[in-house]
């Protein structure tokens, strides 16, 4: 029992603040983009990009979680008004967790 070892396990109760809503995004955008231009800020856990149930298009914003707030308010210090796509972001951070799958058909 115990010595789990150094995994890492994605957790949706870390402190309030780490996670970022981007809006304005591409439709044409990849996590792999906001990931490449992010990540230089510091250490992104999580890139999620809402598509319509339906038609599978991205909602045009996007939720980028940080392993800290400090980190989180940096990004949206330096991001905010930052160009990715050919789109001018919006960077705030997000009022509420993100919904699961069966939330967002409710």
């Amino acid at each position: 029992r115990g010595g789990g070892g150094d995994r890492r396990v994605r957790r949706d109760d870390g402190p309030p603040g780490v996670s970022l809503l981007i809006r304005n995004v591409a439709p044409d955008i990849q996590s792999q983009d906001l990931l490449t231009a992010f990540g230089r800020i510091g250490e992104v856990r999580d890139v999620y990009i809402p598509r319509d149930f339906h038609s599978q298009q991205p909602k045009g914003f996007a939720f980028i979680e940080y392993a800290t707030a400090e980190q989180a308010r940096e990004a949206r210090d330096e991001m905010d008004r930052f160009v990715v796509r050919g789109r001018e972001l919006e960077v705030v951070f997000a009022q509420e967790r993100r919904k699961t799958p069966t939330e967002m058909r409710g």
